[in-house]
């Protein structure tokens, strides 16, 4: 993977699942050696209270002919208060320290889907599955038997299954309520999950996915109108 000084990345800075935005500040790469970078500083500025952070850089590569985003983890080293870039210019800079391979990254977050029953993208909690409401890269609302103890800001492992392919998610527990049906409410409660630390892979395989399943909604929705 050809990084090199001059090369101009994105730093996302902070991922907010659940509102699914997303802080990315641009920057260049000034200098490299090993797996040390000296980076420009972004605007507005990373602040100091990232020291020692982890962050995301990504990338665009050409070298296969057609441009994919790519990306790695790095922790924040120093802050460069006066980084020489020539004779005459000094400019405030970052020390990266990369912590990861190269990973193929998307940065665009999909909205929340309200899935169809049969769109290949389902849930299961403890062996057993749940009715999903919605869901997008940064979690899921669902219903579900009240055997299963959710409880707020507790940790949960479900098992994501994407066109049958079951893929093991840590969540955080972030909402727990009952339906508004009361003869339901004695056996069925309804829960929202956060996912935590989702790998970028599994994120992308999600996201092509939802943007699959919107689009055939919508050609169905167009074409039901005709």
């Amino acid at each position: 993977m050809n990084i090199r000084p001059g090369l101009n990345i994105n730093i996302i800075v902070n991922i907010d699942h659940m509102r699914e935005t997303v802080d990315v500040g641009n920057s260049t790469i000034h200098d490299m050696a090993g797996d040390r970078m000296i980076v420009a500083q972004t605007d507005p500025p990373i602040s100091r209270t990232h020291l020692g952070k982890e962050l995301f850089v990504t990338f665009i590569d050409r070298s296969g002919g057609q441009p994919r985003r790519f990306g790695f983890p790095a922790i924040v080293m120093e802050f460069v208060k006066e980084f020489e870039l020539s004779s005459s210019v000094k400019v405030q800079a970052l020390v990266l320290r990369r912590a990861g391979g190269f990973e193929e990254y998307n940065l665009r977050m999909f909205y929340r889907l309200e899935p169809p029953t049969d769109c290949g993208i389902r849930i299961a909690v403890g062996g057993k599955g749940v009715n999903l409401i919605d869901i997008s890269i940064g979690g899921a609302k669902f219903s579900h038997e009240k055997v299963f103890p959710f409880v707020i800001g507790e940790p949960v492992k479900l098992v994501l299954y994407v066109e049958d392919v079951a893929y093991t998610v840590e969540a955080k527990v972030m909402r727990v309520w009952e339906p508004e049906n009361e003869r339901i409410r004695k056996t069925v409660a309804l829960a929202s999950v956060q996912f935590i630390d989702m790998e970028a892979h599994l994120k992308n395989i999600l996201a092509r996915k939802i943007r699959d399943v919107e689009r055939d909604m919508r050609y169905k929705e167009v074409h039901s109108m005709r």
